[in-house]
Protein backbone atom coordinates (compact mmCIF):
# COMPACT_ATOMS: atom_id res chain seq x y z
CA UNK A 1 0.00 0.00 0.00
CA UNK A 2 1.34 3.26 -0.59
CA UNK A 3 1.84 5.59 2.39
CA UNK A 4 3.46 8.60 0.96
CA UNK A 5 2.45 12.75 2.67
CA UNK A 6 2.55 14.70 -0.43
CA UNK A 7 2.68 18.27 0.68
CA UNK A 8 2.20 20.78 -1.47
CA UNK A 9 4.30 23.90 -0.85
CA UNK A 10 7.65 24.39 0.95
CA UNK A 11 6.73 27.26 3.22
CA UNK A 12 6.43 27.41 6.96
CA UNK A 13 2.60 25.53 6.74
CA UNK A 14 4.52 22.76 4.37
CA UNK A 15 7.78 22.78 6.61
CA UNK A 16 6.07 22.66 9.57
CA UNK A 17 3.78 19.69 8.48
CA UNK A 18 6.69 17.61 7.69
CA UNK A 19 8.18 17.83 10.40
CA UNK A 20 5.36 17.66 13.40
CA UNK A 21 4.47 14.22 11.41
CA UNK A 22 7.87 12.89 11.97
CA UNK A 23 7.65 14.60 15.53
CA UNK A 24 4.60 12.21 15.55
CA UNK A 25 5.82 9.35 14.65
CA UNK A 26 5.07 8.79 11.12
CA UNK A 27 6.93 5.93 9.53
CA UNK A 28 6.33 6.19 6.39
CA UNK A 29 7.76 8.16 3.03
CA UNK A 30 6.95 12.38 3.00
CA UNK A 31 7.73 14.39 -0.34
CA UNK A 32 7.88 18.42 0.27
CA UNK A 33 7.00 20.55 -3.48
CA UNK A 34 7.96 23.69 -3.47
CA UNK A 35 8.03 25.58 -6.32
CA UNK A 36 11.28 28.43 -5.70
CA UNK A 37 14.78 27.36 -5.80
CA UNK A 38 15.79 27.48 -2.06
CA UNK A 39 14.90 25.92 0.97
CA UNK A 40 12.13 26.90 3.29
CA UNK A 41 12.12 30.45 4.49
CA UNK A 42 10.49 32.66 6.85
CA UNK A 43 8.87 35.50 5.39
CA UNK A 44 7.97 38.23 7.69
CA UNK A 45 11.87 38.88 8.21
CA UNK A 46 11.49 40.32 4.98
CA UNK A 47 9.72 43.11 5.29
CA UNK A 48 11.68 43.93 8.65
CA UNK A 49 15.02 43.23 9.07
CA UNK A 50 16.56 41.59 6.13
CA UNK A 51 15.25 44.63 4.15
CA UNK A 52 17.21 46.87 6.69
CA UNK A 53 20.20 44.59 6.06
CA UNK A 54 20.47 43.22 9.64
CA UNK A 55 19.42 39.71 9.10
CA UNK A 56 21.02 37.50 6.43
CA UNK A 57 19.61 35.39 4.49
CA UNK A 58 21.12 31.97 6.36
CA UNK A 59 18.72 33.81 9.36
CA UNK A 60 16.05 33.35 6.68
CA UNK A 61 16.30 29.83 6.37
CA UNK A 62 13.81 27.72 8.30
CA UNK A 63 15.93 24.04 7.95
CA UNK A 64 18.78 23.39 6.21
CA UNK A 65 19.28 19.66 3.76
CA UNK A 66 20.81 18.04 6.57
CA UNK A 67 17.85 18.37 8.61
CA UNK A 68 15.72 17.40 5.87
CA UNK A 69 17.56 14.49 5.14
CA UNK A 70 18.05 13.37 8.91
CA UNK A 71 13.94 13.22 9.22
CA UNK A 72 14.18 11.19 6.13
CA UNK A 73 11.63 14.24 3.94
CA UNK A 74 12.50 14.29 0.16
CA UNK A 75 12.68 17.55 -1.32
CA UNK A 76 11.64 18.57 -4.51
CA UNK A 77 12.47 22.17 -4.99
CA UNK A 78 12.03 24.42 -8.16
CA UNK A 79 9.08 21.97 -8.76
CA UNK A 80 5.24 22.55 -9.20
CA UNK A 81 2.36 19.89 -9.12
CA UNK A 82 0.56 20.50 -12.79
CA UNK A 83 -1.92 17.90 -12.26
CA UNK A 84 -3.73 16.04 -9.17
CA UNK A 85 -5.60 13.05 -10.40
CA UNK A 86 -7.39 12.41 -6.88
CA UNK A 87 -9.02 9.01 -8.44
CA UNK A 88 -5.87 7.29 -8.46
CA UNK A 89 -4.12 9.41 -5.58
CA UNK A 90 -1.40 10.57 -8.12
CA UNK A 91 0.30 14.03 -8.79
CA UNK A 92 2.33 14.84 -11.94
CA UNK A 93 5.16 17.04 -11.70
CA UNK A 94 6.54 19.73 -13.68
CA UNK A 95 9.72 17.66 -13.58
CA UNK A 96 8.55 14.86 -15.59
CA UNK A 97 7.75 12.46 -12.59
CA UNK A 98 4.80 11.44 -10.75
CA UNK A 99 3.86 9.98 -7.04
CA UNK A 100 1.41 8.16 -5.46
CA UNK A 101 -0.17 9.19 -2.15
CA UNK A 102 -1.88 8.16 0.62
CA UNK A 103 -2.56 11.74 2.27
CA UNK A 104 -1.68 14.89 0.57
CA UNK A 105 -2.17 18.38 2.00
CA UNK A 106 -1.80 21.68 0.09
CA UNK A 107 -0.19 24.48 1.89
CA UNK A 108 0.15 25.87 -1.57
CA UNK A 109 0.13 29.59 0.76
CA UNK A 110 -1.25 33.03 -0.99
CA UNK A 111 -0.28 35.58 -4.28
CA UNK A 112 -0.10 39.41 -3.90
CA UNK A 113 -3.63 41.08 -5.57
CA UNK A 114 -2.18 42.81 -8.44
CA UNK A 115 -3.17 46.62 -8.68
CA UNK A 116 -5.57 47.24 -11.69
CA UNK A 117 -4.73 50.92 -13.22
CA UNK A 118 -3.59 52.21 -15.52
CA UNK A 119 0.59 52.34 -15.65
CA UNK A 120 0.87 49.08 -12.78
CA UNK A 121 3.56 47.54 -15.70
CA UNK A 122 6.21 50.34 -15.18
CA UNK A 123 9.36 49.68 -14.15
CA UNK A 124 10.06 51.04 -10.48
CA UNK A 125 7.47 49.06 -9.36
CA UNK A 126 7.58 46.43 -6.18
CA UNK A 127 6.32 44.00 -4.09
CA UNK A 128 8.40 42.26 -0.84
CA UNK A 129 7.30 38.14 -1.30
CA UNK A 130 10.50 36.82 -1.75
CA UNK A 131 14.18 37.72 -0.33
CA UNK A 132 14.64 38.55 -4.29
CA UNK A 133 11.65 41.02 -3.90
CA UNK A 134 13.72 42.66 -0.97
CA UNK A 135 16.84 42.50 -2.61
CA UNK A 136 15.66 44.64 -5.56
CA UNK A 137 14.07 46.85 -3.37
CA UNK A 138 16.68 47.32 -1.21
CA UNK A 139 19.06 48.39 -4.09
CA UNK A 140 16.36 50.72 -5.14
CA UNK A 141 16.51 52.45 -1.92
CA UNK A 142 20.49 53.35 -2.56
CA UNK A 143 19.36 55.43 -5.25
CA UNK A 144 17.34 57.97 -2.87
CA UNK A 145 14.06 59.64 -3.47
CA UNK A 146 10.65 59.32 -2.79
CA UNK A 147 8.81 56.28 -1.85
CA UNK A 148 4.47 55.77 -2.69
CA UNK A 149 3.23 52.69 -0.70
CA UNK A 150 -0.02 52.10 -2.30
CA UNK A 151 -2.44 50.14 0.35
CA UNK A 152 -1.46 50.86 4.46
CA UNK A 153 -1.47 47.19 5.75
CA UNK A 154 1.32 45.67 7.97
CA UNK A 155 3.61 45.21 5.36
CA UNK A 156 3.58 48.36 3.85
CA UNK A 157 3.62 50.08 6.66
CA UNK A 158 7.15 48.34 8.61
CA UNK A 159 8.57 48.92 4.71
CA UNK A 160 7.50 52.63 5.09
CA UNK A 161 10.04 52.40 8.07
CA UNK A 162 13.21 51.30 6.11
CA UNK A 163 12.40 53.52 2.99
CA UNK A 164 11.54 57.02 4.93
CA UNK A 165 15.85 56.66 5.64
CA UNK A 166 16.18 56.99 2.04
CA UNK A 167 13.73 60.24 0.81
CA UNK A 168 10.58 61.26 1.41
CA UNK A 169 7.81 58.69 2.17
CA UNK A 170 3.73 58.70 1.03
CA UNK A 171 1.47 55.81 1.91
CA UNK A 172 -1.90 56.23 0.40
CA UNK A 173 -4.91 53.78 1.83
CA UNK A 174 -8.48 53.85 0.19
CA UNK A 175 -10.28 53.06 3.35
CA UNK A 176 -11.02 55.40 6.39
CA UNK A 177 -8.11 54.26 8.16
CA UNK A 178 -4.72 52.12 8.04
CA UNK A 179 -4.97 47.91 8.88
CA UNK A 180 -8.77 48.84 8.48
CA UNK A 181 -9.70 45.03 8.10
CA UNK A 182 -7.79 44.02 11.20
CA UNK A 183 -7.67 46.86 13.57
CA UNK A 184 -9.40 49.38 16.08
CA UNK A 185 -9.41 52.87 14.88
CA UNK A 186 -7.75 53.86 18.40
CA UNK A 187 -4.79 51.26 17.61
CA UNK A 188 -4.98 52.34 13.79
CA UNK A 189 -4.72 55.71 14.97
CA UNK A 190 -1.64 55.31 17.94
CA UNK A 191 0.47 54.06 14.75
CA UNK A 192 -0.88 56.68 12.53
CA UNK A 193 0.58 59.20 14.84
CA UNK A 194 3.78 57.27 15.37
CA UNK A 195 4.54 56.89 11.94
CA UNK A 196 3.87 60.81 11.19
CA UNK A 197 5.83 61.47 13.95
CA UNK A 198 8.82 59.71 11.59
CA UNK A 199 7.84 62.20 8.74
CA UNK A 200 5.81 59.30 7.20
CA UNK A 201 2.77 60.80 5.11
CA UNK A 202 -0.16 58.80 5.52
CA UNK A 203 -3.10 59.54 3.64
CA UNK A 204 -6.57 57.28 4.11
CA UNK A 205 -9.59 57.58 1.84
CA UNK A 206 -7.48 58.66 -1.71
CA UNK A 207 -8.59 57.36 -4.81
CA UNK A 208 -5.65 56.32 -7.21
CA UNK A 209 -6.27 56.66 -10.80
CA UNK A 210 -3.06 56.13 -12.44
CA UNK A 211 0.33 55.78 -12.44
CA UNK A 212 2.49 58.10 -14.24
CA UNK A 213 5.68 57.17 -15.86
CA UNK A 214 8.84 58.27 -18.03
CA UNK A 215 11.07 56.26 -20.43
CA UNK A 216 8.96 52.95 -19.02
CA UNK A 217 9.76 54.10 -15.16
CA UNK A 218 7.20 55.23 -12.02
CA UNK A 219 7.67 59.14 -11.92
CA UNK A 220 4.45 59.94 -9.96
CA UNK A 221 1.06 58.78 -8.49
CA UNK A 222 -1.63 60.60 -9.75
CA UNK A 223 -5.11 60.93 -7.57
CA UNK A 224 -8.63 61.16 -8.08
CA UNK A 225 -8.73 64.76 -6.53
CA UNK A 226 -6.34 65.81 -9.52
CA UNK A 227 -2.74 66.03 -7.70
CA UNK A 228 0.50 63.61 -8.00
CA UNK A 229 2.67 62.47 -5.69
CA UNK A 230 6.52 62.24 -6.68
CA UNK A 231 7.48 58.69 -6.86
CA UNK A 232 10.89 57.21 -7.55
CA UNK A 233 9.59 53.66 -7.02
CA UNK A 234 6.01 52.30 -5.71
CA UNK A 235 5.48 49.60 -3.71
CA UNK A 236 2.64 47.73 -3.63
CA UNK A 237 0.28 45.67 -0.80
CA UNK A 238 -3.29 45.45 -1.59
CA UNK A 239 -4.03 42.64 0.16
CA UNK A 240 -3.58 38.53 -1.04
CA UNK A 241 -5.19 35.99 -2.84
CA UNK A 242 -5.10 31.75 -1.96
CA UNK A 243 -3.41 29.64 -4.03
CA UNK A 244 -5.98 27.25 -4.88
CA UNK A 245 -6.09 26.82 -8.45
CA UNK A 246 -4.69 23.56 -8.80
CA UNK A 247 -7.68 22.35 -6.34
CA UNK A 248 -10.02 24.25 -7.75
CA UNK A 249 -9.06 21.99 -11.28
CA UNK A 250 -9.06 18.99 -9.17
CA UNK A 251 -12.91 19.48 -8.13
CA UNK A 252 -12.13 20.20 -4.29
CA UNK A 253 -14.48 23.35 -2.79
CA UNK A 254 -13.35 26.64 -3.27
CA UNK A 255 -14.58 30.03 -2.40
CA UNK A 256 -11.49 32.50 -1.86
CA UNK A 257 -9.14 29.46 -0.75
CA UNK A 258 -10.05 25.34 -0.51
CA UNK A 259 -12.21 25.03 1.87
CA UNK A 260 -11.73 22.77 4.89
CA UNK A 261 -13.46 21.54 8.20
CA UNK A 262 -12.83 21.48 11.57
CA UNK A 263 -9.75 18.67 11.09
CA UNK A 264 -8.54 20.72 8.00
CA UNK A 265 -10.02 18.50 5.45
CA UNK A 266 -10.97 19.63 2.10
CA UNK A 267 -13.76 17.83 0.18
CA UNK A 268 -11.78 14.82 -0.17
CA UNK A 269 -11.03 13.29 2.87
CA UNK A 270 -7.47 12.00 1.38
CA UNK A 271 -6.60 15.93 1.41
CA UNK A 272 -6.07 18.69 3.58
CA UNK A 273 -5.30 22.16 2.91
CA UNK A 274 -3.79 24.29 5.79
CA UNK A 275 -2.05 27.93 6.04
CA UNK A 276 -3.02 31.13 3.92
CA UNK A 277 -4.51 29.14 1.41
CA UNK A 278 -6.71 27.47 3.61
CA UNK A 279 -10.77 28.23 4.68
CA UNK A 280 -11.66 26.53 7.68
CA UNK A 281 -14.06 26.75 10.44
CA UNK A 282 -12.65 29.04 13.34
CA UNK A 283 -14.11 28.66 16.77
CA UNK A 284 -13.24 32.65 17.29
CA UNK A 285 -15.23 34.36 14.56
CA UNK A 286 -18.24 31.36 14.72
CA UNK A 287 -17.64 31.62 10.69
CA UNK A 288 -15.00 30.09 8.06
CA UNK A 289 -12.38 32.32 7.07
CA UNK A 290 -9.06 32.50 5.81
CA UNK A 291 -6.48 34.04 8.36
CA UNK A 292 -2.97 35.24 6.83
CA UNK A 293 -0.22 34.68 9.50
CA UNK A 294 3.27 32.64 10.53
CA UNK A 295 0.51 31.40 13.81
CA UNK A 296 -1.80 30.52 11.45
CA UNK A 297 0.40 28.21 9.40
CA UNK A 298 2.30 27.11 11.51
CA UNK A 299 -0.25 25.47 14.08
CA UNK A 300 -2.07 24.20 11.01
CA UNK A 301 0.56 22.24 9.96
CA UNK A 302 1.28 21.01 13.61
CA UNK A 303 -2.31 19.96 14.14
CA UNK A 304 -2.78 18.17 10.55
CA UNK A 305 0.02 15.77 11.44
CA UNK A 306 -2.26 15.13 14.49
CA UNK A 307 -5.48 14.24 12.19
CA UNK A 308 -2.84 12.34 9.65
CA UNK A 309 -1.20 10.15 12.69
CA UNK A 310 -4.39 9.38 14.00
CA UNK A 311 -3.37 11.70 17.78
CA UNK A 312 -5.51 14.63 17.11
CA UNK A 313 -7.72 14.94 20.44
CA UNK A 314 -10.00 17.65 19.40
CA UNK A 315 -11.19 19.57 16.30
CA UNK A 316 -8.75 22.56 15.26
CA UNK A 317 -8.74 25.40 17.95
CA UNK A 318 -5.63 27.40 18.34
CA UNK A 319 -6.14 31.38 19.39
CA UNK A 320 -5.46 33.55 16.54
CA UNK A 321 -2.62 35.62 17.15
CA UNK A 322 -0.83 38.08 15.00
CA UNK A 323 2.18 40.83 15.34
CA UNK A 324 3.81 43.47 13.42
CA UNK A 325 7.48 45.45 14.02
CA UNK A 326 6.96 49.04 12.84
CA UNK A 327 10.20 50.97 13.98
CA UNK A 328 9.77 51.34 17.78
CA UNK A 329 6.05 50.29 18.05
CA UNK A 330 5.22 46.60 18.34
CA UNK A 331 1.71 46.13 17.73
CA UNK A 332 0.43 42.42 18.86
CA UNK A 333 -3.21 41.12 18.58
CA UNK A 334 -5.22 38.23 20.34
CA UNK A 335 -7.77 36.69 18.92
CA UNK A 336 -10.45 37.82 15.88
CA UNK A 337 -12.25 41.41 15.93
CA UNK A 338 -14.78 42.40 12.80
CA UNK A 339 -15.08 46.09 12.10
CA UNK A 340 -18.16 46.40 13.81
CA UNK A 341 -16.74 45.17 17.09
CA UNK A 342 -16.76 47.38 20.08
CA UNK A 343 -13.08 49.07 20.70
CA UNK A 344 -12.55 50.04 24.51
CA UNK A 345 -9.07 51.31 25.31
CA UNK A 346 -8.14 50.07 28.65
CA UNK A 347 -4.68 51.40 29.21
CA UNK A 348 -2.20 53.69 27.65
CA UNK A 349 1.01 55.31 28.21
CA UNK A 350 2.16 57.68 25.30
CA UNK A 351 5.50 58.36 26.70
CA UNK A 352 6.04 54.78 26.67
CA UNK A 353 4.04 54.12 22.69
CA UNK A 354 2.17 51.64 25.20
CA UNK A 355 -1.82 51.36 24.42
CA UNK A 356 -4.03 48.18 25.03
CA UNK A 357 -7.08 47.57 23.82
CA UNK A 358 -10.60 45.24 24.05
CA UNK A 359 -12.19 44.44 21.52
CA UNK A 360 -16.05 43.15 22.38
CA UNK A 361 -18.84 41.57 20.56
CA UNK A 362 -22.28 41.18 22.84
CA UNK A 363 -20.34 42.62 25.89
CA UNK A 364 -17.86 39.93 25.46
CA UNK A 365 -14.13 40.19 24.64
CA UNK A 366 -13.33 38.34 21.67
CA UNK A 367 -9.93 40.20 20.81
CA UNK A 368 -7.03 42.37 22.14
CA UNK A 369 -4.94 44.74 20.64
CA UNK A 370 -1.95 45.29 22.27
CA UNK A 371 1.47 48.06 21.31
CA UNK A 372 4.27 47.72 23.43
CA UNK A 373 2.45 46.11 25.68
CA UNK A 374 3.95 42.37 25.97
CA UNK A 375 2.29 40.95 29.00
CA UNK A 376 -1.05 41.59 28.67
CA UNK A 377 -0.74 40.24 25.18
CA UNK A 378 0.34 36.99 26.72
CA UNK A 379 -2.71 36.81 29.28
CA UNK A 380 -5.11 37.59 26.17
CA UNK A 381 -3.82 34.56 24.67
CA UNK A 382 -4.01 32.41 27.57
CA UNK A 383 -7.65 34.13 28.68
CA UNK A 384 -8.87 33.01 25.05
CA UNK A 385 -7.27 29.96 24.76
CA UNK A 386 -9.97 28.80 27.04
CA UNK A 387 -13.14 30.49 25.45
CA UNK A 388 -13.66 32.69 28.33
CA UNK A 389 -17.13 34.55 28.04
CA UNK A 390 -16.19 37.09 30.74
CA UNK A 391 -14.53 39.73 30.56
CA UNK A 392 -10.15 39.63 30.76
CA UNK A 393 -8.35 41.44 33.34
CA UNK A 394 -5.51 42.98 31.89
CA UNK A 395 -4.26 45.17 33.08
CA UNK A 396 0.02 44.95 33.50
Amino acid sequence: MNNNVIIIGAGQAGLTAAMSLRDQGWTGPIHLIGAEDQLPYQRPPLSKGYLAGTETAEELTLTSVQALTEHQITPHFQTEVVNLDRATKHVHLSDGSTLGYEWLIFATGSKPRQLDIPGNDLDGIHAVRTPKDADALRASFTQGGPTVFIGGGFLNLEVAIEAVHHGSVTVLEAAPQILGRVLSRPAANALADYHASLDIDIRCGVTIERILGKNGHVTSVALSDGSTIAANRIVVSVGAIARDELAAHSGLETAGGIIVDQQLRTSDPAVFAIGDCSVFPSVYAGAQMRVESVQNATDHGRYVATVITGSARHHYQAVPWFWSTQGQRRLQIAGLAGPDDEARIIEQDESKGKLVVERLRDGEVVAVETINAPGPHMKARRALATLAAVPLQLTS
